[in-house]
């Protein structure tokens, strides 16, 4: 999704990457981008991560369902393959639901560091994250660090379907082509996941 980190002017604040957001299998920090395989532990190299989690309440048990990260420039070059109208309408719908600065501001001052206040509800919604079915989460790094900018945020399963009727057929494409290619997904699966396939970035 088409963040707008670079809207305001701020200082972001570091922290070392928590464990929710290390490889699940691996059970430590990414080290490639996803799509290019370049290395992402160097200081001064940024990237996102993102994961797509389902949530089996009756059960206490979370699966992740894909997770990735994405260096800087291939990230941009996902955006630039994406209709502008989808873009457009994507960036309106989030700008439209908060104030990116002031919950930055908010939560820094509240709970500085602490990511739990960060992704503990639905960006959007307000759902809180244990009674979410599922949910995305997605942070911004920098080598071996997470940056606390507009990210981390969650987002639930209603706010990802909303924006996924936002996208153009295009740009639905170019994402499902992007799974295909670096998940593999078999058309059963596919068509389980419906919109919560969409990535956020």
């Amino acid at each position: 999704m088409n963040t707008p980190e670079d809207s305001f002017d701020f200082t972001p604040e570091m922290t070392e990457i928590p464990e929710i957001f290390h490889n699940s299998l691996e059970k430590k920090p990414f080290e490639r981008c996803l799509s290019c395989n370049k290395y992402l532990l160097e200081d001064g190299t940024p990237y996102i991560i993102e994961k797509a989690i389902r949530n089996y309440k009756e059960h206490q048990v979370k699966d992740v369902i894909f997770e990735y990260a994405l260096c800087m420039e291939c990230t941009e070059n996902m955006r630039q393959v994406m209709s502008k109208e989808s873009l457009q309408r994507m960036e309106h719908y989030f700008m439209s639901q908060i104030d990116p600065l002031e919950r930055q501001l908010r939560l820094l001052n509240n709970e500085t560091l602490n990511i739990d206040p960060w992704i503990d509800q639905c960006l959007i919604k307000g759902t809180p994250r244990e009674e979410l079915d599922e949910y995305q989460i997605c942070c911004q790094c920098d080598g071996k660090n997470m940056v606390f900018t507009i990210m981390p945020y969650l987002v639930g399963g209603q706010a990802i379907e909303e924006m996924a009727e936002l996208l153009s057929a295009k740009s639905r494409g170019e994402i499902d082509d992007f799974m295909d290619n670096n998940f593999g997904l078999p058309p059963e699966l596919k068509k389980e996941l419906g919109d919560f396939k969409y990535v956020l970035f």
